[in-house]
């Protein structure tokens, strides 16, 4: 059974969700999805008390995704969400590192702001928030939200590029990435247009707009300003394009990690990095900072070169210190990439789980996992990177 979707959660339904009625349903099917039973027993269970089929869809939505948010949300049992806003909700633990760029006194718009993630966060940093977005529905869940942590927020249905605003208003804004199922690439189809918001709020003191981690940084429409890429536990999660105040002076591009608050700069264009032959170990830079081109700084930093022109693989000739901005390993062997000559290397050395990655190369990772007799992967692997240089192609085996 499919749970309502917040795109179809009405103001009506919302408004019994946060009732006496609707939070009681929305406890009782946590706490039978706590005891392991399946979504169609609870519904059929729910008919007792529940007539309406829209109320125990949404009831049960609610209790799936506040189930699913509790590894993020402490608080998450007193929350309300439907499974497709919590998807949309950004973590917490982004969500406050973003908010620490407004200034404490300020007051602060939230646009597209959904159930509140954001908002919630926003409104533990700044003076005053107001949360706008175009769904009476979810704005309902956002004051509900609001209300559980004790923050005050003024919500208002208004479409993001039409609200009006004081001058002295600080933006942030997160705009939708998907239609249905589909990614959205092109800043201007974001929902609403990336180019529209910038334009529309250009006079803020400050705004902070989030974006895709994979946005293209030759999109005609990316706005002149800060842009700081986010990744949460290893994992790329975002990128945020600071414009105004809320850009950091003279820095075009940035990279956080978290947790950790690890934070870097890059104020102009990157210098290069000398090209080299493979060393005894290759440097994968975090993914953030490749993404801020900031990974020839960092291999400056430590005497690391590049592999090739093109690739942000680095190598070193020495083993580097450990660091969050990198991951090193130790190289075993570089071979051609042909399937035959690694196999035959993996027969001769000890047995462990092979983890592969391609550099630059239009190689089916499945195919040749495959063509190497499927050797088993996971965690405390060796790594088999398939690199193209500048002279051609190299599979390098390291742990």
């Amino acid at each position: 059974m499919e749970g309502r979707a917040l795109r179809d959660l009405d103001d009506g339904l919302a408004a019994w969700l946060i009732s006496p009625a609707g939070l009681d349903a929305v406890g009782r099917v946590t706490h039978d999805l706590d005891d392991g039973r399946d979504e169609l027993a609870i519904s059929t269970r729910l008919r007792s008390t529940i007539d309406d089929a829209d109320r125990r869809a949404v009831a049960i939505s609610a209790g799936v995704a506040r189930r699913r948010a509790r590894h993020r949300w402490p608080d998450a049992d007193q929350l309300l969400f439907t499974r497709e806003g919590l998807e949309q909700a950004s973590d917490p633990e982004v969500s406050h590192w973003r908010a620490r760029r407004f200034p404490t006194g300020s007051a602060t718009m939230d646009l597209c702001a959904g159930v509140g993630g954001d908002t919630l966060a926003l409104g533990e940093q700044v003076t005053a928030v107001t949360a706008v977005d175009i769904d009476p529905g979810r704005l309902r869940l956002l004051r509900h939200n609001a209300a559980v942590r004790g923050i005050e927020v003024t919500a208002i249905v208004a479409d993001a590029l039409t609200i009006e605003r004081d001058d002295d208003v600080w933006v942030h804004a997160d705009p939708s990435r998907r239609a249905g199922t589909r990614r959205l690439r092109a800043l201007r189809d974001h929902q609403p247009s990336v180019p529209a918001l910038a334009v529309r709020h250009r006079d803020a003191p400050g705004s902070g707009i989030v974006l895709s981690p994979g946005v293209d940084l030759a999109d005609p429409d990316l706005p002149d300003g800060e842009l700081e890429f986010v990744a949460l536990q290893g994992a790329l999660t975002e990128a945020v394009m600071w414009l105004g105040d809320a850009r950091r002076k003279g820095t075009s591009a940035s990279a956080t990690l978290l947790p950790g608050e690890h934070h870097r700069r890059r104020e102009g264009d990157p210098e290069g990095l000398e090209v080299g032959g493979i060393g005894s170990h290759i440097i994968e830079v975090a993914a953030a900072a490749v993404r801020a081109r900031l990974h020839t700084e960092i291999g400056a930093e430590v005497g690391a070169r590049r592999i090739a022109t093109r690739r942000a693989l680095l190598t070193s000739d020495a083993l580097l210190p450990v660091s969050p901005w990198y991951r090193s390993r130790t190289v075993e062997a570089v071979l051609t990439t042909r399937t035959k000559d690694i196999r035959r290397w993996l027969r001769s050395a000890d047995e462990r789980p092979l983890e592969i990655a391609t550099h630059g190369l239009s190689i089916d990772v499945d195919q040749v996992w495959r063509g190497l007799g499927r050797p088993p992967r996971g965690p405390q692997s060796r790594r088999l990177d398939l690199i193209r240089t500048d002279d051609g192609a190299v599979a390098v085996l390291s742990t």
